[in-house]
């Protein structure tokens, strides 16, 4: 049993997905840090507001830190970060998809090369063949 699970750990699927997980986690973080610090800052100028946190309060009062528990403008900041990555993840698919059509082009103008190899040399082999009969 310990040697089935350890083939299936280091299976390259399960290996992949792994490496997948930890840099989608911290793809999270660099877009978390650019949405705090670059767009929701420059959001806060255009309306006025220091952050987007302090959009749309609402909510009894916190006592240690004195902002009301809830905000429109935390929400507006985490779909931001979701548009950044599912647009981000858009463009590595896009791009994925069209390096696997190019190697798939490939592979295909190389069987077609060489079925047209193959089936010249078959009818040569009839051509031959049906002289040797009508000799």
């Amino acid at each position: 049993m310990i040697k089935e699970f350890r083939n299936f750990i280091n299976r390259g699927n399960v290996v992949e997905l792994g490496v997948a997980f930890v840099m989608g986690a911290s793809f999270k973080s660099l877009v978390d840090v650019f949405t705090k610090k670059l767009i929701e800052p420059l959001i806060g100028l255009i309306i006025n507001l220091p952050n987007l946190d302090n959009l749309g309060l609402f909510g009894d009062v916190d006592p240690n830190s004195g902002l009301q528990s809830g905000s429109f403008g935390a929400f507006l900041g985490e779909i931001i970060n979701y548009l950044i990555i599912a647009f981000v993840m858009f463009l590595v698919i896009k791009a994925y998809n069209h390096f696997e059509d190019m190697v798939d082009d490939e592979e295909n103008d190389e069987v077609v090369a060489t079925e047209s190899k193959e089936v010249t040399l078959l009818k040569e082999i009839r051509d031959g063949i049906n002289n040797l009969q009508t000799k």
